[in-house]
């Protein structure tokens, strides 16, 4: 019987040493949760950016090449999504500062629910850019997001610059967004 049980605590043993292990690998862009740099992903920096065409939360077809010459903020994001709660504010803000030099910010809600339930959240929270409903079908497009928030920097060009998982700063995103209204191309 000792024989079991010492098997078995090794056995624990072994399983909580690799969560542990795990857990400490996990860089915050793969947990999702928080990202303290941007996750610049090399294969799609000077890409076509997803040409999508998705219904904003009224029903109208809105497209990419409704933004060409613009710089572009890309976020998907949901209404459940705490950590993307915490952007709205600065991409409201961004939109203001910003908009008349050619930014857009363009928030891509992954509810199921669709506009039943982000409608009334845009309105709670003050959203007045561009908010569009999306899917799986999006994701793909856009290469997948593993997680909420994925947000996309696009240039003028209408080509990748940046990618970021997970909440970043607010000035890691402001430094993008300015980096490509000077005119910097995704290379």
């Amino acid at each position: 019987m000792s024989q079991k049980l010492l098997t078995l605590g090794l056995l624990l043993a072994a399983v909580a040493m690799g969560l542990f292990w795990l857990q400490e690998r996990s860089t915050p862009e793969v947990a999702g949760i928080v990202s303290v740099r941007p996750l610049s992903i090399p294969e799609i920096r000077g890409k076509e950016a997803a040409a999508f065409e998705l219904p904003d939360v009224d029903g109208a077809t809105v497209r990419m090449a409704d933004f060409k010459d613009k710089v572009l903020l890309v976020n998907f994001w949901a209404t459940w999504c705490q950590p993307c709660l915490i952007e709205i504010p600065w991409f409201l803000e961004f939109q203001e500062q910003y908009g008349p030099q050619g930014f857009e910010v363009i928030g891509i809600s992954l509810d199921d629910e669709g506009a039943e339930v982000v409608k009334p959240f845009m309105e709670k929270h003050g959203m007045t850019y561009t908010v569009l409903l999306g899917d799986e079908e999006t994701t793909e497009l856009f290469g997948g997001v593993l997680g909420l928030p994925t947000t996309f920097m696009v240039d003028r060009d209408g080509k990748y610059y940046s990618m970021h998982r997970g909440l970043v700063s607010r000035d890691i995103i402001e430094d993008d967004l300015l980096t490509l209204l000077n005119g910097a191309p995704a290379e």
